[in-house]
């Protein structure tokens, strides 16, 4: 009995060993994301207003800053 179940466990013992000992190259740091090919109207569609929200974000900075200064220079 111990023998059969040594004999089932060495064959999957050894699979294991093997597969453990596969080399995988790094991956290469100058590898650049490849250039979207083909229609890119679903990702435009979905950039515009990301775009747009971040244009506001800046613009409401902007005027936070000049009534920050308004009142700075008000004394305040």
């Amino acid at each position: 009995m111990l023998r059969s179940i040594r004999q089932l466990l060495l064959p999957f013992a050894a699979a294991a060993l093997l597969a453990g000992c596969h080399d995988n190259p790094a991956p290469d740091k100058d590898n650049k994301p490849a250039a979207p090919v083909g229609n890119t109207d679903l990702r435009d569609a979905i950039q515009k207003p990301i775009n747009k929200a971040k244009g506001v974000d800046d613009q409401i900075e902007n005027e936070k800053k000049k009534q920050d200064k308004q009142i700075q220079d008000a004394g305040g």
